[in-house]
């Protein structure tokens, strides 16, 4: 049988006499238990909230790095499931929740979920407009990033960002540089990609890449080259910083 209480005031009052040194370990009894009562995976993501806000308050009774590690990840699910449903601002809570959770030596344990969180932690902020912290997340990234590739993501949301966070001085490749601007960004990463852009084209040379370009396309289907799709990963890298750079 499902029980409720009759009013929010006598739920209230029932709370208070938990002694206040005991709350974390009920809590953290309650998302347990309402975890192992779940059947399926179904069950789990529908009642996924619930479970992470119940363990996140009760997060200071875990002992086990295994549990501590299931409830950061518990905490990822739950933000990929307000992503999804545009809930930015509760996508965040979720994110920064696991990151408080985290240690410093997951982060090469648990190196890839580390990365995942942090990345999606800078993207919601993005969207929530909070754009310092979006820096602040993009160098602990990029910091921590034992990858090229890992690091894309954060530069993306990082240009996404422009003049909001421009100028600054960041850490990119093997030194410190200043841009102006999120194009700057953009273009340099692109070059550590092995892509190079002149900044500094005249009308003429742009004209005459244009009309080589059409020259090539001359008597092709455009619509069977649209057909063809790109799987080479470092392309794809490259094609989505220029969308998002231009």
């Amino acid at each position: 049988p499902n029980y409720v209480f009759a009013h929010d005031q006598i739920e209230s009052a029932a709370y208070s006499l938990i002694p206040e040194e005991q709350r974390s370990s009920w809590h953290f009894e309650v998302g347990k238990k309402i975890l192992n009562s779940c059947d399926s995976k179904e069950d789990i993501e529908r009642l996924i909230f619930l479970i992470a806000d119940q363990l996140n308050r009760g997060k200071l009774s875990i002992t086990d790095d295994a549990e501590r590690i299931s409830l950061v990840e518990l905490n990822y699910r739950a933000a990929k499931k307000a992503i999804s449903s545009s809930m930015f601002s509760n996508a965040s809570h979720y994110l920064k929740e696991g990151i408080s959770i985290l240690e410093e030596k997951h982060c090469e344990t648990h190196h890839e979920l580390w990365i995942s969180l942090y990345a999606s932690y800078a993207e919601t902020e993005y969207c929530n407009g909070n754009f310092e912290i979006v820096r602040d997340t993009v160098s602990s990234i990029i910091g921590h990033a034992k990858t090229f590739s890992e690091k894309i993501p954060a530069y993306k949301t990082l240009c996404n960002c422009d003049s909001m966070l421009l100028p600054r001085t960041l850490n990119v490749g093997s030194g410190r540089r200043k841009y102006n601007n999120a194009a700057q960004i953009g273009l340099d990463v692109l070059r550590q990609l092995g892509e190079h852009f002149c900044t500094n084209q005249s009308t003429v040379s742009v004209m005459a890449e244009f009309f080589k370009t059409k020259f090539l396309l001359l008597g092709k289907d455009v619509d069977i080259l649209m057909l063809k799709v790109i799987n080479d990963k470092h392309m794809l890298a490259t094609m989505d910083l220029l969308e998002t750079t231009s």
